[in-house]
């Protein structure tokens, strides 16, 4: 049994409770210490509930709570070997162990994906736990079939679907920053996400959480009815084949359960 809860999910920071029988897991803890801890309490747990942090690369938006969460509480952090010595620099009294191909915690198996993004290391994760798999891949720049096949097996995926092409190339950002977004080491776009879905319909896939949403350059609309056309040009209805589900930066209530 898996249970996945999205915490936060955005620019500003990242947190997703993974949930099973015996363990929960934070993939990143990226959002402000307080505000996670406010987030674990209203679904009955404390950070010393918590029997792991797994690190997806070494961005503020995705450790920027870890020095104060380490501070209080030594949660074991685990994290890719490339980055391991920058973790270490930010953490007081938690071990970190290197991430360097699948491993296990608790009754959960965790596989990595090697993502295209421009981080010393930056890794996508599938866990999986009897039956259930969650797969969760974002801040990755292109669509291959090595992803396609990563998600594939999962009951439910956590997929970035980042930007609108044209809000972004609109928008007041920087033509650099522009650029390193659309770039094969930046960012899925919502048309990237898209074509995602279109090759994993038919699939075992039936959640798809859209994440790591811009909010200068996307819209929860926007994400969300380029995802379910994709499914409908590929004959799949949301809500009855597939279920899709935005993630906030702020709130989220929703929670996956996979038997």
């Amino acid at each position: 049994m898996l249970k996945i809860s999205p915490l936060f999910s955005g620019s500003k920071g990242n947190c997703t409770l993974i949930q099973s029988g015996s363990v929960n897991v934070l993939l990143d803890a990226g959002f402000g210490y307080r505000a996670t801890i406010k987030a674990l309490q209203s679904r009955s747990l404390s950070p010393k509930d918590i029997d792991a942090i797994v690190v997806s690369h070494e961005h503020t938006d995705h450790v920027g709570a870890i020095p104060m969460w380490t501070r209080q509480t030594p949660t074991p952090i685990y994290a890719p070997k490339l980055i391991t010595d920058l973790i270490r620099q930010r953490v007081y009294f938690s071990e970190v162990y290197d991430i360097d191909g699948s491993f296990c915690i608790g009754d959960i198996s965790v596989d990595i994906f090697q993502c295209s993004h421009d981080a010393a290391c930056c890794f996508g994760y599938k866990f999986t736990c009897g039956d259930g798999a969650f797969a969760s891949v974002t801040d990755t720049g292109i669509v291959t079939d090595e992803l396609t096949r990563f998600l594939y097996p999962c009951q439910a995926v956590m997929l970035e679907s980042n930007h609108d092409e044209d809000m972004l190339k609109r928008g007041e950002y920087s033509y650099a920053l522009k650029q390193r977004i659309l770039s094969a080491c930046g960012h899925l776009s919502n048309a990237q996400a898209a074509e995602v879905l279109r090759r994993l319909t038919g699939g075992n896939v039936k959640t798809v959480v859209l994440a790591h949403l811009s909010e200068n350059n996307n819209t929860h609309e926007l994400a969300f009815n380029s995802a379910v056309a994709a499914l409908a040009s590929c004959g799949a209805v949301e809500g009855k084949d597939v279920c899709v589900y935005v993630a906030d930066q702020y709130n989220n209530e929703v929670t996956i359960c996979l038997d």
